[in-house]
Parts: C-alpha cells; sequence; structure tokens
C-alpha cells in the first residue's frame, strides 16, 4: 500500500462522489414511484450508517492495515485470502458496471456514432494516469470535483425551477400505499445501494492522516449525500410524474431535456453528462484502486502501480461483456446484486468479521 495520507476533507469528497456516482442521474429508487425521495431520506441514513459504522469499527481495530489483511488475522489466512479473492472479484464487477453505465448514457445521448469501447478507453486511459499519481492526487481532485458538482447541480435547479416545469401536485399523495408500501418495494436495493458498495473504502481508510476522524467524515459525507439524492429525485418526479420517472432509465437527463427559459435557454443535457462523467469517473477510480490495493495486498505485490495498466484493461473487457443490453443490465443491478452480491459480501461478511474480532480481543484482553 502506498505511503501517501489524505485530509478529512478529501476523503468527505470522494465518499461523496462515490455515493452521488451514477445515482444522481438514474432513476434512483424507482421502486417507491412517487414517494421514492421519502425512501431514500428513510433508508439512506439507516442503511449508509450503519453499514459504514461496521467499516469504521473494523478500521479502528486495524488502523494500517486494509481489508485483505486485517481479514487474514482475523480468520487466519487460508480464509482470510479466499475473502480477500472474493472482494476483489466484486470490486471489478463493480467497477466494470459503473463504467457501463458512464458509456451508455453517453452513446444514447451524444456521442450516438461513437463505439461503446472507445468510451470506454477514454475513461479507463484517464483513470491509469490519475491511479499512477496516487491516491493523493485523487483526493486533490475530488476537492474541485464537489464544488463543481455542485455548481451544476444549483444551476440545474434553478434553470427547471425558473422553466415552472416543475409542479409540486406530482408530488401527492404521500405515502399513498401506505409506509409498507413505500419500504417493501425498496428493499433491500436503497438499503445498500450505494452504502454497501462503499466497502470498496475499507482499503482507502488506512490513508486518512487523522484515524479518529473516520467515523464523523464517513457519516457525514453520506448524510449530506442522502439529501442531494433525495432532492434530485424529488425535483425529477415533480418535473416528469411518476409515470415517466419510472419508465426512464436516466430520470435527470430527461428532466433537464424539458428546461426552456424564454425560448432561448434550452437543450442543457451538458449539465447531466459532465455530472455523470465526474461522479462516475470517482466511483469506477475508487472501486479499481480497491482492486489494485486488494490484489497487491493479496499476492504480496511490492509495487502495487505494476497492476494498475492489466487491472485497467481487465476493467475495459468486463465493462463490455457485464450485459448483453442495457435493459439487461439495469436488471441485473436492481433485481439480482442487491440480495445476491452487496448485502451478503458488503454486509454479512464485514459484520461477521467484527464480530470475530471483537470477540478475539475480549479474549485476548481477559
Amino acid at each position: 500500500m502506498e505511503n501517501v495520507k489524505i485530509n478529512a476533507l478529501q476523503m468527505f469528497c470522494l465518499i461523496v462522489l462515490f455515493a452521488l456516482g451514477t445515482a444522481l442521474v438514474v432513476s434512483y429508487g424507482s421502486e417507491a414511484k412517487r414517494d421514492a425521495w421519502l425512501a431514500i431520506l428513510l433508508y439512506g441514513p439507516v442503511g449508509g450508517s450503519l453499514i459504514f459504522m461496521i467499516y469504521s469499527c473494523l478500521h479502528r481495530l486495524y488502523p494500517n492495515l486494509s481489508f485483505v489483511l486485517y481479514a487474514q488475522q482475523i480468520v487466519g489466512k487460508w480464509i482470510g485470502w479466499l475473502l480477500g479473492v472474493v472482494f476483489i472479484i466484486y470490486f471489478l464487477h463493480e467497477a466494470a458496471r459503473d463504467l457501463r453505465d458512464y458509456g451508455d448514457l453517453l452513446t444514447v445521448s451524444m456521442f450516438t456514432e461513437t463505439p461503446l469501447f472507445m468510451v470506454h478507453v477514454m475513461m479507463i486511459l484517464t483513470l491509469i494516469y490519475v491511479l499512477y499519481l496516487g491516491i493523493e492526487v485523487l483526493g486533490r481532485l475530488a476537492e474541485i470535483s464537489v464544488v463543481i458538482i455542485l455548481g451544476l447541480g444549483i444551476t440545474a435547479t434553478i434553470s427547471v425551477l425558473l422553466s415552472g416545469k416543475a409542479d409540486i401536485n406530482q408530488l401527492f399523495p404521500i405515502l399513498e400505499h401506505g409506509l409498507k408500501g413505500m419500504l417493501s418495494p425498496s428493499f433491500p436495493s436503497l438499503f445498500v445501494i450505494p452504502w454497501g458498495e462503499m466497502s470498496a473504502f475499507t482499503l482507502i481508510l488506512p490513508h486518512l492522516n487523522n484515524p479518529r476522524s473516520v467515523m464523523r467524515t464517513g457519516l457525514s459525507a453520506i448524510l449530506f449525500s442522502v439529501a442531494v439524492l433525495s432532492f434530485t429525485i424529488l425535483l425529477n418526479i415533480s418535473v416528469l410524474g411518476v409515470d415517466v420517472f419510472t419508465r426512464s432509465n436516466f430520470a435527470l437527463l430527461e428532466t433537464i431535456r424539458r428546461v426552456s427559459l424564454m425560448e432561448f435557454i434550452e437543450r442543457l443535457d451538458p449539465i447531466v453528462l459532465l455530472t455523470l462523467i465526474i461522479g462516475d469517473f470517482f466511483k469506477v477510480g475508487i472501486f479499481f484502486y480497491a482492486t489494485v490495493i486488494g490484489a497487491s495486498d493479496l499476492f504480496k505485490v511490492k509495487n502495487h502501480k505494476t497492476l494498475i495498466l492489466p487491472v485497467g484493461i481487465i476493467i475495459l473487457l468486463a465493462s463490455l461483456t457485464v450485459a448483453g443490453n442495457f435493459a439487461e443490465h439495469i436488471k441485473i443491478g436492481g433485481g439480482l446484486l442487491p440480495l445476491y452480491a452487496h448485502i451478503p459480501i458488503s454486509v454479512i461478511i464485514p459484520l461477521l468479521l467484527l464480530i470475530v474480532a471483537l470477540i478475539r480481543k475480549h479474549f485476548r484482553s481477559s
């Protein structure tokens, strides 16, 4: 693991950009229909906080080790090694899926004649360059990018409101099908996406220059992300209506396309595209970095930078084969992965490791 440190603000920005990622652009929470924004407000703080607390508690017990290394200390070399392999494959798969999200939106909305492969290559080559420079550079870049994202968000919100396209009546009736009718369809997707995916940060937390600020930084970033996501979805529903919102693959893009000010300012698609590019860049980048660090720790590679290029090529090729088409890609991501990948890998395994680690610590101290 590279011997560099990032500060709490940079970690905050990385978590925010990771959490927003593609969720800001797609129809996040559409399972809850009209109450999607409310479901995000309820599930986000609970799911995000509980899951991140598991990661931060493990980090507090092993502040200088990555997940791959402390898993071997907790459950033994061989089981820990196998868990490391599982997590590396998981990070690779998630990086490929998020890269595919980025490529599909760009080829559908703007680069219609550009091969998907070339769109993905542009992202991967940029990430390879940044990761060669190190996690410290990625952290500094995150500070700038959060400001850009907020600026784009404020611009988009003002444009939507001034255009008169938002109709608050689209949000009513609230809890039309009751609390259970809202929460049941949204579980487990809103509980673990994108919060469970933050297991990638178990390989980044050792770089924080103040380990005591992990919990505060992580939870504040999660709450901020929940607020941004909930407001964005609320705005989408108020403009599109619940029927269009639930059918649309990229709801924010549909919302922005309806903006027209003085019959002059319209077609603000680049705001959404730039938002996706920035968010997806950091989400893919963090999964990419977690894969590289995890593999270098697992296979005892002295210089992790030697793995950046081969891992980047694997992510690139996997992104083209992760699904046959976009409909299949969405079905897998929203239906299968939360239950069969995110919960077992990102929640249950870390929780069991934490329980075993606490038991072992108790018996050592007694």
